[in-house]
C-alpha cells in the first residue's frame, strides 16, 4: 500500500512538472568538431565545392538545451528539441536546417539557403572533443 502511494505521488509529480525522470539529452552536452562540406549552385548548376571547419557547443540553460555554432563570423544558437534533433526553418522559408545525433560523440546536420535561381547547400558532420 506504502509503495502504491509512493507511485501515485511520483506520477503526480512528473504530471504536474511536465519533465521526464532522466533527461538524457545531458548526454550531447560538450563541444564538438565540425567538417562541412559546402555547394554553391546557380539555376541547377554546381558553381563551388568547399569544406569549413568549425566549432559547435551543445549547453543547458534554464532547463533546455541549445546547440551553439561557433566561427569566426560569431556564434548562432539553435534549440534542440525533446527528441534530440534540430529542426531550423526561417520565417521566409530560404534557411533550413535538420540534425541529430547519431549516438552520444556524433551528430549530422543538413540544410542549405535557397533562393530564386540559387543557394548553397551543407551536410555537416561533428565529432565529440
Amino acid at each position: 500500500m506504502k509503495n502504491t502511494f509512493l507511485f501515485i505521488a511520483l506520477f503526480g509529480l512528473m504530471v504536474a512538472c511536465h519533465k521526464p525522470l532522466v533527461d538524457y539529452r545531458s548526454k550531447y552536452v560538450g563541444t564538438y568538431d565540425v567538417v562541412s562540406y559546402n555547394t554553391a549552385w546557380v539555376m541547377g548548376q554546381v558553381q563551388q565545392f568547399d569544406t569549413t571547419h568549425y566549432s559547435l557547443k551543445v549547453k543547458r540553460s534554464n532547463e533546455r538545451y541549445y546547440v551553439e555554432f561557433i566561427s569566426p563570423s560569431g556564434t548562432t544558437p539553435y534549440l534542440l528539441e525533446t527528441d534530440g534533433t534540430l529542426h531550423y526553418e526561417s520565417y521566409d522559408w530560404h534557411y533550413q536546417a535538420n540534425g541529430s545525433f547519431l549516438d552520444k560523440n556524433h551528430f549530422v546536420l543538413t540544410g542549405g539557403y535557397y533562393g530564386l535561381g540559387g543557394g548553397n547547400s551543407f551536410e555537416a558532420h561533428g565529432t565529440k572533443k
